[in-house]
C-alpha cells in the first residue's frame, strides 16, 4: 500500500515538471515550433552556369523625353530624335523634344561653354577624345557621329531651306504656310555676310526670291522683298548679284502697283539695300523711273500707313543725295595716290547720275516744303514726325543751291520752319535729346529765310 503511494506521488511530480518544462519553453520561445530554414538557404543564391565569371551593374533608368530641357547622366541610354545641349567645361548634357520629332531619327547638338567649370573629370568623360584642343567642323562632325548627332553650320541649314523651297513651291497652294516660315528662317540666316554671298552663288535671287516676289500671294512678295534687303544690306557681292538679275525695276513696280502697304514698305526697303553706295544700282532706279515712282507717294490720299511710306522714301532720298556729298568730301581730303584715285572715280559717277537735277525736275523740293508746312500745323510731334522733320530737313540742305532757288520767296515755309524752331528750343530746353532737332531747325530757318536771300 505505501510503496503504490510512492508510484502515484512520482508519476504526479513527473507530470507536473512535465508541463512546467513545457510552459518555460512555450514563454521564451515562442515560435520555437516553427520549422526554420537551414543557413544554407538564407546566404546562397543560385547562379546560372551562363552567368558565372560576368560582371553586372545596376540597369540605368529609363529616360523619358519631355519638351523641357533635362539633365542626363553621363551613361545613361537615350532615344534618337532629341536636341542636345552640351557645355564643354562641365560636360554636362541636357535634351528635350524636337518641335517635329515624329519626324526625325537623328539627335541635333548644341554646343555651350560655360564660364565656371564644375568638374573637369566629367567634361573629359563625356566629350570625345582630345576635346580640349581646337578641331575643325568637319572633325567635328565626324566625332558626333558614334554618339548619333548632328551638327550643321548656317550654310548646310540654308541649303536645307532652299530645297525644302523649292519642294514646297511646286504645292504652292496648300503649303503658302510652310513657304512662309522657310522665308522668315532664310531671312534670319542671310543677315550674316558669309551665308548672304552663298545664297547668292547658288543662285538664291532666281530659284527664291525672284519666284516670291512674282507670286500672287502679298504675303510671299513681302517676304521676298524683305529677304532680298536683308542679304543685300552692306553686302557688295549681293548688291551686284541683284543688279545682274534685274530686280530693280520688278521691286519698282509693286511700290507703284501694289496697295498692300507690307509689300510697298519691303519693297522699298529691298531697293535702299540694292542702292546705298552703288552707283550703278543708282543709274539702273533713275532709268526704269525709280525716283517718278518715289515721287508718286506723296500725291496719294494722306493715311497713317502712306504716311510712313514717306517717311522711307524721304530717308532712302535722304541718304543718296547725302552720300554724292560725302563722296565729294573724301576725293577732296584724300592723300593716299590709289585711294584718291578711286574717290575721284566714284565722284564721276555721281555726277553721271544728275540725281538732284532730275529730283528738282521733278518736284522733290517743293514736295519737303509742303511736308514742313504740315508738320508745323500738327504739333506736338510723334515720334515718326520727329524722324520726318530730321530726313526732309537735311535732304533741304544737301540741295541747299538747287532749292533756295525753287523756294525763293516762300513765306508759308520760312513761317513753318520758325515755329517748328521755337517748338524745338522748348523741348531741348526741357530734353537734351531734342538738341540736333533744334540745331537742324535753326540752321533751316536761316538757310531759307526770305529776307536773307
Amino acid at each position: 500500500m505505501f510503496e503504490m503511494s510512492l508510484v502515484r506521488l512520482f508519476l504526479v511530480i513527473l507530470v507536473a515538471a512535465s508541463l512546467g518544462a513545457f510552459l518555460y519553453l512555450d514563454t521564451v520561445f515562442y515560435h520555437w515550433d516553427r520549422v526554420l530554414p537551414q543557413p544554407e538557404e538564407m546566404v546562397v543564391e543560385t547562379v546560372p552556369e551562363s552567368s558565372k565569371n560576368v560582371t553586372t551593374f545596376n540597369k540605368p533608368k529609363e529616360f523619358v523625353p519631355t519638351n523641357e530641357w533635362q539633365i542626363i547622366d553621363a551613361d545613361q541610354l537615350i532615344p534618337p530624335g532629341l536636341h542636345i545641349q552640351i557645355d564643354l567645361q562641365t560636360g554636362e548634357k541636357k535634351v528635350k523634344l524636337m518641335e517635329d520629332n515624329k519626324k526625325n531619327n537623328t539627335n541635333s547638338l548644341a554646343i555651350t561653354d560655360s564660364s565656371e567649370p564644375k568638374n573637369i573629370k566629367d567634361t573629359k568623360r563625356s566629350l570625345p577624345d582630345n576635346s580640349h584642343k581646337f578641331r575643325s567642323y568637319e572633325k567635328l562632325k565626324d566625332d558626333l557621329k558614334d554618339l548619333n548627332m548632328t551638327i550643321k553650320s548656317d550654310m548646310d541649314i540654308m541649303d536645307e531651306l532652299s530645297k525644302k523651297f523649292q519642294e514646297q513651291l511646286k504645292l504652292y497652294e496648300d503649303s503658302d504656310k510652310n513657304l512662309q516660315n522657310i522665308l522668315t528662317d532664310l531671312e534670319y540666316l542671310l543677315h550674316q555676310v558669309d551665308t548672304a554671298e552663298v545664297f547668292v552663288k547658288n543662285k538664291g535671287i532666281k530659284l527664291i526670291i525672284i519666284p516670291c516676289i512674282n507670286s500672287n500671294s502679298s504675303l510671299m512678295k513681302a517676304q521676298g522683298a524683305m529677304l532680298l534687303g536683308s542679304a543685300a544690306s552692306n553686302n557688295q557681292k549681293v548688291q551686284i548679284a541683284s543688279l545682274e538679275s534685274n530686280v530693280i525695276p520688278l521691286l519698282l513696280k509693286y511700290i507703284d502697283d501694289e496697295f498692300i502697304f507690307s509689300v510697298q514698305k519691303n519693297c522699298i526697303f529691298a531697293l535702299s539695300s540694292i542702292t546705298r553706295r552703288f552707283p550703278l544700282a543708282q543709274k539702273q532706279l533713275i532709268d526704269n523711273n525709280g525716283i517718278q515712282t518715289f515721287i508718286s507717294v506723296f500725291k496719294r490720299p494722306s493715311t497713317e500707313l502712306n504716311t510712313k511710306l514717306k517717311l522711307k522714301v524721304t530717308q532712302l532720298l535722304e541718304d543718296l543725295t547725302i552720300e554724292i556729298e560725302d563722296a565729294k568730301l573724301t576725293f577732296k581730303e584724300e592723300t593716299n595716290k590709289k585711294l584718291s584715285t578711286e574717290a575721284a572715280e566714284r565722284v564721276r559717277q555721281y555726277d553721271d547720275l544728275h540725281l538732284k537735277d532730275i529730283l528738282v525736275e521733278n518736284g522733290w523740293c517743293n514736295i519737303l516744303g509742303n511736308e514742313f508746312i504740315i508738320l508745323s500745323n500738327q504739333l506736338p510731334l510723334d515720334e515718326e514726325n520727329h524722324d520726318m522733320v530730321e530726313a526732309s530737313g537735311k535732304s533741304l540742305l544737301a540741295m541747299q543751291k538747287l532749292c533756295k532757288v525753287k523756294l525763293q520767296g516762300n513765306k508759308e515755309l520760312y513761317q513753318s520752319l520758325y515755329t517748328l524752331q521755337t517748338h524745338y528750343k522748348q523741348l531741348h530746353q526741357k530734353d537734351v535729346f531734342f538738341d540736333e532737332l533744334y540745331q537742324l531747325t535753326t540752321e533751316l530757318t536761316n538757310t531759307y529765310d526770305p529776307v536773307l536771300e
